[in-house]
């Protein structure tokens, strides 16, 4: 099972977000039950006494940096999570500027969560154990035209056929609501990112969390995470392999 969400806008005004990211939390389907548990019991301990209005976990409602503690018990609910994996896809907007046909905010998403699903179907086929079949559901984003956005995905997967093992992921991919609790621990490793990615003290809260799921971080067999957990967009993977925290986070 796989569930996705994002953070930053896809916008490239001057109030624009310096990076967008999409997020997607991989899970083998017989643990999908951590899912359910960890979620649960965020909302659970986020609406104490409150039950009815358990709303879905959101990072910008739920987790302010003005609630360290929460963010500290998500980061331990997510990091005891043993089966679970996830991927960071990041394109930092200043080197995507020299490209106009990547600043249309629908060709921006399509081309970035194309760049996603190639790795996914890839961490599909080398899978602990065995080859594994993905079921994406990604979180709907307000303003995009989910059904062109298929639409291109699956061009591009008919011409990469011989160099993605499309065959690994249900197709197509669907996009759901903030109701599904995958999507909505997709929407916190996202939010981690975010609030560490700016320039954050190595030693800050932020980095630290962060940091308390790095073992979740997806390297391919006998590989690294720079290309595949953690993929940058452009020739220049700076951004985040020049944070204070970055070789903490990549190492085995």
């Amino acid at each position: 099972m796989l569930y996705v969400d994002e953070t930053g806008d896809r916008g490239f005004g001057p109030r624009s977000s310096p990076f967008f990211a999409m997020t997607p939390l991989m899970v083998p389907q017989e643990d999908d039950w951590t899912v359910k548990v960890a979620a649960g019991g965020l909302r659970a301990l986020i609406h104490q006494g409150h039950p009815e209005s358990a709303t879905p976990l959101h990072w910008v409602r739920h987790f302010r940096s003005k609630w360290a503690d929460r963010r500290g018990y998500a980061a331990q609910a997510l990091a005891l999570m043993p089966s679970a994996k996830v991927i960071h896809v990041i394109a930092p907007k200043g080197e995507l500027r020299a490209h106009p046909e990547l600043t249309d905010g629908a060709a921006f998403y399509n081309h970035v969560t194309r760049l996603l699903l190639e790795r996914v179907a890839r961490a599909a086929e080398h899978a602990e154990g065995h080859p594994r079949l993905a079921v994406v559901r990604l979180g709907a984003v307000r303003g995009v035209n989910h059904a062109h956005t298929v639409d291109y995905l699956t061009r591009v997967r008919e011409e990469s056929a011989s160099e993605v093992p499309w065959e690994r992921m249900k197709w197509p991919p669907v996009w759901v609501g903030s109701e599904w609790d995958g999507v909505q621990l997709a929407d916190l490793h996202a939010g981690f990112l975010n609030a560490a990615l700016p320039g954050a003290p190595d030693e800050g809260d932020s980095v630290q969390n962060l940091l308390r799921c790095k073992e979740q971080l997806y390297r391919p067999p006998g590989g690294e995470v720079l290309g595949h957990g953690v993929h940058v967009l452009g020739a220049d993977t700076s951004f985040v392999t020049r944070q204070p925290w970055w070789p903490k986070w990549s190492a085995s």
